[in-house]
């Protein structure tokens, strides 16, 4: 299929090839495609109603690890001439992040964003987990102490993250005889906003499990051990990642998940669970990719496009002009 692919993503230099799942994502689209351009959130901008951004072309680096490189000057692009973008910046969801969905918007029918950006900018996905309650751990979201200290009378053993968070940063254990002021203290020095207060689920000293959905299909899921007691499950922090299995419980949430991640434009997903609980739905820039193409010698790279390619022969791409 002949297609023109842009990915909106974070300074390339910056990015580990031996990681990062857009930089997986970008090779393939350049083993494929004929032109494949590369810009950051910075270069975009709106000419009149049109979406643009200054934008550089990009190819595949030859060696033991795929990556990109820039093949041609910055040039003006004019989005609407892509068949699909990637939107892969990371968080945090700030105002120029939230700014960039709203220039997409102006782009034609003709051109598919995954995922979409309106669903990016009006879902969160700790909230988003809430339209799935049956499977949500217990947990009260808020801003003042005092919700912490009421929702210790019933789960005197918790964990306290902000809702805002991402790279299992920020995120503390409040056990039943620890001084949860005094942790709640130490918190906010570094988190501000809103939190989340949750039941500690003891599954989590075995890790946790992310599983990868494209378009609504589960096609991969791996556990992350965190390197101690206490510490966040998060590769970022040192967690090691093991192998599998999707459970029948976690396939029966799939199959909720599915037809409204199909309705959102949300077609590539990470969801997170502790035991048989949904803690979060990951919409923005999902990753572990290459982790789990080295333990299940799989190539899902190759999985993403074929389902891309399917979805636009068969002309799904959701707008989302009156779902959100």
């Amino acid at each position: 299929m002949t297609l023109t692919i842009a990915l909106q993503a974070c300074p390339l230099e910056n990015m580990d090839p031996k990681k990062e799942t857009t930089l997986l994502l970008g090779a393939e689209a350049c083993l494929r495609y004929d032109k494949v351009y590369y810009y950051m959130v910075k270069d975009l901008f709106l000419d009149n109603g049109t979406a643009c951004a200054m934008a550089r072309p990009v190819k595949i680096d030859a060696g033991e690890v795929n990556t990109l490189h820039f093949t041609g000057p910055v040039e003006k692009l004019d989005l609407g001439t892509c068949d699909v973008i990637l939107m892969r910046q990371n968080p945090p969801v700030d105002q120029e992040y939230l700014l960039s969905t709203y220039i997409l918007d102006y782009l034609p029918e003709t051109t598919h964003v995954f995922n979409n950006p309106k669903a990016v900018r009006g879902l969160n996905g700790k909230f988003f987990a809430n339209e799935f309650p049956d499977y949500v751990v217990p947990y009260r979201m808020g801003s003042d102490f005092a919700v912490i200290d009421s929702f210790r009378k019933d789960y005197p053993d918790n964990i306290l993250k902000p809702v805002g968070g991402y790279g299992g940063a920020g995120i503390f254990r409040i056990r039943p005889d620890a001084d949860a002021r005094a942790i709640y203290e130490e918190f906010r020095e570094g988190c501000p906003g809103m939190f989340i207060i949750q039941k500690h689920i003891p599954e989590a000293a075995k890790g946790d499990k992310r599983i990868i959905l494209f378009d609504g299909d589960p096609v991969a899921a791996l556990l992350r051990v965190p390197p101690a007691p206490d510490m966040p499950a998060n590769i970022t922090l040192g967690a090691s990642i093991e192998k599998t299995e999707i459970t029948e419980h976690e396939h029966e949430l799939c199959r909720i998940l599915a037809p409204r991640l199909k309705e959102l434009g949300l077609f590539f997903v990470g969801i997170d669970m502790l035991g048989d609980w949904l803690v979060e739905i990951n919409i923005i820039s999902p990753g572990t990719v290459r982790p789990a193409n080295n333990l299940y010698g799989m190539e899902l790279e190759k999985t993403f496009w074929n389902k891309v390619e399917e979805k636009l022969a068969k002309n799904e791409y959701c707008r989302l002009e009156k779902t959100l």
